[in-house]
């Protein structure tokens, strides 16, 4: 049991996975794309490897709110189902300034481009 702790330090070592960077990377995924919609601009981030036409109408429907003030939040893991598969392994949940939830993103994060694709989403019927 000892030499099996031994070698997983020297792995986590070797490759260490630092969950604060992905989150960083998340949540300035989130600001990019609130930023663009208040700021009548293109959608775009440079952590997201494709933002579908559906996401940015839903974005665009929530421009007072985000106007208003919000806030984002990173989770791990799924939605559950319905809404969710079991393919993301992060969340981000964007929140107006009444706390209500506007949108979840649905991410997975590609090592190889560093940057996550968003795999779906929820949005509120707020308007």
């Amino acid at each position: 049991m000892g030499s099996f702790v031994y070698f997983l330090s020297f792995i986590m070592i070797l490759f260490p996975f630092d969950t604060k960077e992905i989150e960083n990377k998340a949540v300035t995924l989130g600001e990019d794309l609130v930023s663009c919609v208040i700021e009548d601009k293109e959608i775009f981030s440079e952590y997201a490897v494709y933002i579908g036409e559906k996401l940015q109408l839903a974005l665009q429907e929530k421009k007072q709110e985000f106007l208003i003030g919000y806030e984002i939040e990173f989770c791990k893991g799924d939605l559950k189902f319905p809404y969710g598969d079991g393919k993301a392994q992060y969340r981000i949940i964007i929140y107006s300034s009444k706390k209500e939830e506007l949108l979840t993103l649905r991410l997975k994060y590609d090592k190889k481009e560093a940057k996550f694709h968003i795999l779906g989403f929820v949005s509120s019927k707020i308007n």
